[in-house]
């Protein structure tokens, strides 16, 4: 009876993963090799005519090549961004709590709502609008999400708002652990405030960097909310990421294609999150060494 009371305690999380995920995820692979009717709930096996389809398909690429950029957008910002914010917040200064507060706050913003204030600032009457006409660089307000070559750009904005207070506490619970003393060795021995934040503060935050990392690519390949409440894929088709691309096959009852599309994003995204894992694995043994 001992031993099965952990399993009891696991149980519910167990059948809610099972039910949302695991099934979604085995019932895609399935739908991915047939030519599945999802109104007459039967399929055709057509083995991997699905995703030889998807790899011809230009609108396929054109939605891979939008998300490997915007993951390049978002990813070093990510990183140093909440790492300078979860320095400067972790000074003995007056106010601090209130600026934790402050930065938190994008956190548990509604998207809908983050979404909308977002669209209302980057319209051409926008606060955004007008500060670049401030400082020069366009002549006239302009609505970046209604511009092809600033869409992708805008959006990542405001990916990197929303998650910035987040990976700041992650990484300021790591500053938390780090043992006072040895930056008191360090200002004996003569460093500079950027010295020790090089030689002491980044090497001591690699485990943090690697998981703000490994998330931050997970969620950047399955960016959706962020464009389908503000561009929905466009202008022209230039916000299109993969989930987006999924999306419009599903809407269009092409089950088939958006589970093969699917299983391609799910092994995309796990291989960059090795990947990541590896390089940062790799940094911090360096440093160890």
């Amino acid at each position: 009876m001992k031993q099965a009371t952990p399993w009891l305690f696991l149980l519910p999380s167990i059948v809610i993963l099972s039910l949302f995920l695991i099934f979604p995820i085995l019932k895609a692979f399935e739908w991915s090799f047939l030519d599945y009717k999802i109104i007459a709930n039967e399929g055709e096996f057509v083995g991997f005519a699905n995703f030889k389809e998807i790899f011809q398909d230009s609108s396929f690429w054109a939605a891979l090549t939008h998300t490997i950029v915007f993951l390049l957008l978002v990813l070093p910002l990510n990183i140093f961004l909440p790492m300078i914010l979860a320095v400067l917040v972790n000074q003995k200064l007056r106010g601090e709590s209130a600026f934790r507060v402050l930065y938190y706050l994008p956190v548990v913003t509604p998207m809908v709502v983050a979404a909308l204030m977002w669209k209302m600032l980057y319209s051409q009457n926008g606060a955004v609008s007008q500060l670049l006409v401030f400082l020069g660089v366009y002549e006239a307000p302009t609505n970046l999400l209604v511009q092809s070559s600033t869409a992708l750009a805008a959006v990542a904005a405001i990916t990197v708002w929303k998650g910035l207070g987040y990976y700041m506490v992650i990484y300021l619970a790591s500053l938390q652990s780090i043992p006072g003393d040895i930056y008191e060795s360090a200002s004996i021995d003569g460093a500079s405030a950027l010295q020790k934040f090089r030689i002491i503060t980044v090497p001591m935050l690699v485990p943090s960097i690697t998981l703000v990392s490994v998330m931050t690519i997970i969620a950047g390949m399955k960016v959706f909310e962020e464009i389908a409440l503000t561009t929905g894929g466009g202008p022209s088709g230039a916000t299109t990421t993969l989930v987006m691309y999924i999306y419009d096959h599903f809407r269009n009852i092409d089950v088939s294609i958006a589970s093969a599309a699917g299983l391609v994003l799910l092994l995309l995204s796990v291989a960059a999150s090795l990947l990541q894992m590896k390089l940062t694995s790799k940094r911090e043994d360096d440093l160890r060494m």
